[in-house]
């Protein structure tokens, strides 16, 4: 573990000596122009020609070059992306070797927001990136969009990109964003003008479904023929094919299915069968957002895919509360939701929800929310609950009434990004004589995030009174605790004494990808931004905050720190804290 004790760049340059992972880096240095020559007179702004007398140096003229493809993209600066000097100094090889690694479901929404503007920010590729090249940077850049489920960004990103840039590669893309966009007549169309392509084993399944759902029923079932001679084993899919050509739909509990794929969310779609519950627990954030988003789909399973895909961020949080309120329950729930929800299972949220959003009386609409928000912090979700719940969070005024609900309400607001506000809850919850004092001491860390500034001294008092609350717990989770407690707020800049890492000694054997540590201390000493980011994805990868290494997590809050993304290593240490239960 590495630790902060001087400014964010000193500090990177510490940990990196102190581990010998980056030996030597120089700085780059920057060159001076030389001053353009006066082209217009001043005073009338005409152009002066040179003297006829006066020799004049041999002009060369060369053809604009057309832009490189692999630098679109439809976001710049001033909508959000990242600056368009990204790439620089940082290798064409670098972004072929590490976009492939990037998370498609991390667990964060604060890295998943950077991950989506690093893809869709437009900015000139490397100086050594080699155009037409294949995949080409747009290629993988897309791919990624799409495991992610950035499927309205992607689809925007391919119509930028021009027809000469396109390779097997995003045409599969395009063709999977418009099969989950539900645009299965483009997606066939797409499908009719690629050439076959021995290595996609979806390609025979895509023209068996078009030919279905276009009445060339002859076609469909030859191709349909031709998968069960071959024992294609994907039976769900065939199973999908067999209702679209005729076959009667058999009981839903009998179809076999463990990753739904877009080709499914489609086939499914037009058979008017449902996907298997169990399909969704593996498939991708955007397979999940379609699935939500298909109206003809069951209210419960789109509920269970819209969870999932707004945790990953690829559903507005609009989206999921309208989810949330189709859900039908029995008068007996909507009569009693506080007792009810402790039994309810899956459908407690959505109860609460319901019942939050029916009651006109604020303090019920408050405990309402803070049941829910309960219920969820026992099970690592907290942040999505206070999403979820916002209005009402934000609505309801710290009082002395709800005491009892204010350690939920300010740990909501924490993870919402609003300390003041939290703060104000958290002054109700200390005023409580016999409590208060052990329940503020459990929210230190996350009220410490917001007073965490590089070169701060940590207050030993603070920590002390968390370490308390760790009193029972295995030696290994409280390692853990610690661990990231005092990683997260050292990638922030604290001082941390080295005696308090003491405490981590009980962490398991395993640790952070070397490679992968090293690239990312490096960049950011370079102030590489694109390399940095790149690197922080790659190394975080899809593991889960809970499961994350806190070595790699501590670097990763300092790395983003250190390169401007100052906000965004703040947002993501807040949600590391809540998803490993602190």
């Amino acid at each position: 573990m590495t630790v902060c004790r001087a400014d964010r760049r000193l500090r990177l340059l510490g940990c990196a000596l102190a581990l010998t992972l980056v030996p030597g880096l120089a700085l780059a240095q920057s060159g001076r122009l030389s001053p353009l020559s006066q082209p217009f007179d001043p005073e009338t702004m005409e152009r002066i020609d040179p003297p006829l007398a006066e020799p004049v140096g041999k002009i060369d003229v060369n053809a604009l070059k057309a832009p490189n493809p692999d630098g679109i993209g439809v976001l710049d600066s001033r909508q959000g992306g990242l600056p368009e000097t990204l790439w620089a100094n940082t290798s064409a090889r670098t972004l072929r070797a590490l976009i492939p690694l990037l998370p498609a479901a991390s667990g964060s929404r604060a890295l998943a927001g950077i991950e989506r503007r690093l893809l869709l920010t437009a900015a000139p590729p490397p100086d050594d990136a080699r155009e037409g090249e294949k995949p080409g940077l747009v290629e993988l850049r897309a791919e990624r969009l799409l495991a992610m489920g950035e499927v309205d960004g992607l689809l925007t990103l391919l119509k930028a990109v021009p027809a000469q840039a396109s390779g097997p590669m995003l045409d599969r893309v395009r063709r999977e964003a418009k099969l989950l966009g539900g645009d299965l007549t483009g997606a066939c169309a797409d499908a009719g003008r690629q050439a076959p392509d021995p290595s996609d084993p979806l390609q025979p399944k895509m023209l068996v479904l078009c030919n279905l759902t276009q009445g060339r029923t002859l076609e469909g079932n030859f191709g349909l023929d031709l998968l069960r001679e071959k024992k294609d084993p994907d039976g769900a899919f065939i199973t999908a094919a067999e209702v679209l050509g005729g076959v009667p739909a058999p009981a839903l509990d009998k179809i076999r299915l463990d990753e739904a794929n877009p080709l499914h969310v489609a086939a499914f779609a037009a058979a008017k069968l449902p996907l298997p519950a169990s399909s969704l627990t593996k498939a991708s954030a955007s397979v999940n957002r379609a699935v939500a988003l298909t109206a003809s789909n069951p209210p419960e399973l789109r509920l269970m895919a819209g969870e999932r895909a707004e945790a990953a961020g690829a559903l507005p949080i609009d989206s999921l509360r309208s989810l949330y309120l189709a859900q039908i329950f029995a008068p007996d729930e909507m009569s009693a939701p506080l007792t009810r929800a402790d039994t309810a299972g899956p459908r407690a949220r959505a109860l609460l929800f319901r019942a939050a959003t029916d009651q006109p009386d604020p303090v019920l609409k408050a405990q309402f929310a803070a049941k829910a928000l309960e219920l969820a912090g026992a099970k690592g979700e907290l942040a999505g609950a206070a999403r979820l719940f916002e209005p009402v969070i934000l609505a309801t005024r710290p009082d002395s009434l709800l005491a009892a609900q204010a350690p939920s309400f300010a740990r909501a607001l924490y993870a919402l990004g609003k300390p003041e506000a939290a703060a104000k809850w958290l002054d109700i919850v200390q005023a409580d004589p016999a409590a208060g004092a052990t329940i503020a001491a459990r929210l230190w860390p996350l009220a410490a995030i917001a007073g965490t500034e590089p070169g701060r001294e940590l207050s030993l008092a603070g920590l002390a009174g968390w370490r308390q609350s760790l009193t029972g717990l295995a030696p290994e989770l409280a390692a853990r605790r610690v661990a990231v407690v005092l990683g997260t707020l050292a990638g922030l800049g604290a001082k941390i004494p080295d005696s308090l890492w003491l405490d981590t000694l009980a962490l398991p054997a395993g640790g952070p990808k070397f490679g992968l540590f090293a690239m990312m201390q490096g960049a950011a000493l370079d102030a590489r931004l694109g390399g940095t980011v790149l690197a922080v994805l790659a190394a975080t990868g899809d593991s889960g905050l809970d499961k994350l290494d806190p070595i790699t997590l501590s670097e990763a809050i300092s790395a983003l720190s250190v390169v401007g993304l100052g906000e965004d290593a703040r947002r993501l240490a807040v949600e590391a804290m809540l998803a490993n239960g602190i």
